[in-house]
């Protein structure tokens, strides 16, 4: 019976055992240094090199990410990426041959508001960054020098962002962006707060909630026009499309993954493992990029709430037949998934953050029913205010009144002095024992009372 049920998991088991050496490895791994650039540190150099990222704007700078090509008449014939905090009038783009003049500096670990300390260097190098230039001066030497594919997709996106903000005012524009697109930055410090503290701070950042919605749309259209295997074909080079055109974050790409793991046990007719397919996603990430497995806290929460939605939503969803739950407004199974994936990244977030919202199970049950009718809306509306800007008023009116609710909601919530509460460090180890010590009496009570819990 144990060999069995071996055979039958080897994939998930192989899985994990992946997930696992790849963040013992990051942990031992010794970062290889070029000579030349760690002879420069803490000096002004001068070098040119390729924007490979979509310029990241914040609300004082733009954050551009540089492959270094040469310094001075020395080509650099490594992998080397530097990090340009630039000022926020900087023009460059993906795909720029630029110059750049600034004082080269290692990142270094801080210290967050809640007294936990980031490990920001670690962070960086989870995404291929070895250094950093504050306020460096940036000269364009030529255009286009990128991946004209993902020059494209990027065209793309900015279009849509130009829609977006045409279509609708601060902040309900910037919170579209972030809907449709992970773009969050805009919303500002204030209303970004208030989403965290009110536990909904996931709907901003393109996580596998909205990732789904839009594979799911897609899905829909494309069955009702093809058959389905050339339907799922053409679904997955769209969601592909969309992970690269999105800025491929970890959340995007996990979502992706399993999309993908889905489509394919679908077109050969295999049943749909969830689990199997998260597993899979979260070893092949773990496989191209170990540092995101113990260093990149959007890996780890998006995997650990995914996995609380596949191993205690639907059982949960069973047990609260108390909360309505009609067609149009499906208040038991947000309630479900809400606590679900809380119950998983509970230990994570009082390590990593520190912090717990205790109202966001009546802010999601509030806010999500929204967030469909928000993006769907939303998109059509960004499209037709620039095609034909007077015809997109109603559109844009109804896509107001629901990212207005939205923004209400999360401010509401999110400004209470009970929403969230801030675990100090001194008493992390306390909390984070009890958190772990009630989940081991619940899981002792289930499997001892199992049958008649689950009759």
């Amino acid at each position: 019976m144990l060999r069995e049920r071996i055979v039958q998991n080897i994939v998930p088991l192989v899985s994990i055992l992946i997930i696992i050496f790849a963040g013992l490895y990051s942990l031992t791994a010794t970062k290889v240094f070029v000579p030349l650039l760690e002879e420069q540190v803490g000096k002004e150099i001068e070098f040119t090199g390729v924007v490979v990222r979509d310029a990241d704007v914040r609300d004082k700078t733009i954050h551009l990410t540089i492959l270094v090509e040469d310094v001075g008449s020395v080509v650099v014939d490594e992998q080397v990426k530097i990090l340009l905090y630039a000022d926020s009038f900087d023009e460059s783009r993906y795909g720029d041959r630029v110059s750049v003049v600034g004082v080269l500096k290692k990142p270094d670990a801080f210290e967050t508001d809640s007294g936990r300390t980031f490990n920001y260097p670690k962070y960086l190098e989870a995404h291929g960054i070895s250094y950093t230039i504050l306020r460096p001066e940036v000269t364009l030497i030529e255009k286009d020098k990128g991946n004209v594919f993902v020059s494209k997709l990027l065209d793309v996106k900015h279009f849509f962002i130009r829609g977006i903000e045409r279509a609708l005012p601060e902040p309900e524009s910037a919170l579209l962006s972030g809907l449709l697109l992970g773009e969050k930055q805009s919303l500002g410090e204030k209303l970004t707060n208030a989403f965290r503290n009110a536990g909904v701070v996931h709907i901003i950042v393109l996580s596998g909630y909205n990732v789904a919605l839009v594979i799911q749309w897609v899905s829909f259209v494309f069955v009702r026009l093809f058959s389905r295997n050339i339907a799922y074909i053409l679904s997955a080079i769209f969601v592909i499309a969309f992970a690269i055109m999105t800025g491929a974050s970890e959340t995007t790409v996990r979502a992706v993954i399993m999309a993908l793991f889905m489509m394919l046990a679908t077109v050969l007719k295999r049943p749909k493992v969830a689990l199997r397919g998260l597993c899979i996603a979260g070893a092949l990430m773990a496989i191209v990029n170990p540092f995101v497995v113990l260093y990149d806290l959007s890996f780890q929460l998006s995997f650990l709430a995914t996995l609380g939605l596949i191993l205690f939503s639907g059982a949960i969803q069973k047990k609260i037949t108390f909360v309505p739950d009609t067609k149009f407004f499906p208040f038991r199974e947000i309630v479900a998934t809400t606590i679900a994936t809380q119950i998983t990244v509970l230990p994570l977030l009082i390590i990593s953050i520190g912090a717990i919202s205790l109202v966001f199970l009546p802010a999601n049950i509030l806010v999500l029913p929204a967030v469909p009718v928000a993006m769907f809306v939303g998109f059509f509306a960004s499209l037709v205010s620039i095609l034909l800007p007077i015809v997109s008023l109603p559109l844009n009116l109804v896509a107001y009144g629901v990212l207005n609710y939205i923004i209400y909601v999360a401010n509401f919530f999110g400004t209470l002095p009970f929403a969230s509460i801030f675990i100090p460090q001194n008493k992390m180890s306390l909390v984070l024992l009890g958190v772990l010590g009630s989940y081991a009496i619940i899981a002792l009570f289930v499997y001892r009372f199992r049958v008649r819990i689950f009759k």
